[in-house]
């Protein structure tokens, strides 16, 4: 199967299960949004995305050898390591907290993703997470986890 079209297969049940488990978690209305409000049009927005590739797949338009062609050679250490830094991240945010969780989480991107002098990652690690913990748990009230700190 060509590339283009089983990523437009992919993508278009991938946007279906989105939909579909938004559903589960109660939509609510527009002036009155659910948990899955915008899960819910975020997988219809991917499904109709994928319905384009589709249908540009069917008709010809695409060249699935030169879609496929765009990832070969392509360096994928960062992304995944990205990836497991970040899941590595939810996993932590609730034991540890906001603060701890993110200036790690920060800390180790400067540090692995993007090469940064550690001095200026431990300042922009720390101070980001200080800034958007202060803004956001204590100017705006929103209750971030406070986990093993406290606050």
């Amino acid at each position: 199967m060509r590339p283009d079209l089983a990523g437009g297969v992919a993508w278009l049940a991938a946007g279906a299960w989105m939909a579909w488990e938004a559903c589960d978690l109660g939509l609510g209305s527009a002036h009155d949004p659910g948990s899955g409000f915008v899960l819910f049009w975020a997988g219809l927005l991917l499904a109709a995305l994928a319905l384009v590739q589709l249908a540009t797949a069917v008709r010809g338009g695409g060249d699935g050898a030169a879609i496929g062609g765009l990832w070969r050679g392509a360096d994928w250490r960062k992304p995944l390591l990205a990836v497991v830094v970040l899941a590595g991240y939810a996993a932590a945010l609730q034991p540890l907290g906001f603060l701890v969780s993110t200036a790690l989480f920060l800390l180790i991107l400067l540090l692995a993703i993007e090469p940064t002098r550690p001095p200026v990652a431990v300042l922009l690690a720390v101070g980001t997470s200080a800034a958007v913990w202060g803004l956001f748990d204590r100017l705006l009230g929103v209750g971030l986890p406070r986990g093993v700190l406290g606050f």
